[in-house]
């Protein structure tokens, strides 16, 4: 299955699924100001950071689809890119750190404060990701020389 971008921002989209049917739509991480526009990931798209918008991921997180907490009817849909610094705390087990920096780039990124439903949803969010986790980081580097 080739992975479904924002053809406007280049990130990444999830699947919202509601009796009007299926459509693609932003991660609930990321508030766009625009509508999405559904278009395959070009061959190399390597994206951005899914846990902090860092625009230079350097691994990959095998995660197999899962149910977004608070927002049933959204899938989040294929494997989690990781910056530098993310991969470092994924790979050192530090994910009260994670959700710490992930909810402090959030809310830099959007502008806004940091608040408690921010770190609550951002919490939820992180445990429903590990219990989908189907296998360790990978270096985008061996990620170029696969057929995925």
């Amino acid at each position: 299955m080739k992975l479904i971008i924002c053809g406007t921002c280049s990130r990444r989209l999830d699947v919202y699924v509601d009796a009007s049917g299926v459509r693609d739509i932003h991660p609930p991480s990321y508030v766009a100001d625009h509508e999405p526009v559904p278009v395959e990931a070009p061959d190399g798209w390597r994206g951005h950071c899914d846990f902090c918008f860092s625009d230079e991921p350097v691994a990959v997180l095998p995660t197999n689809d899962f149910p977004v907490p608070h927002m049933p009817a959204s899938l989040s849909r294929g494997d989690w890119a990781a910056c530098g610094m993310c991969s470092t705390l994924i790979g050192a087990d530090r994910w009260e750190r994670l959700v710490k920096r992930s909810v402090r780039k959030t809310a830099d990124h959007h502008e806004v404060p940091v608040d408690v439903a921010l770190l609550v949803s951002t919490i939820a969010l992180f445990a429903a990701l590990r219990e989908n986790i189907r296998g360790p980081l990978r270096p985008l580097a061996e990620e170029a020389g696969s057929d995925g």
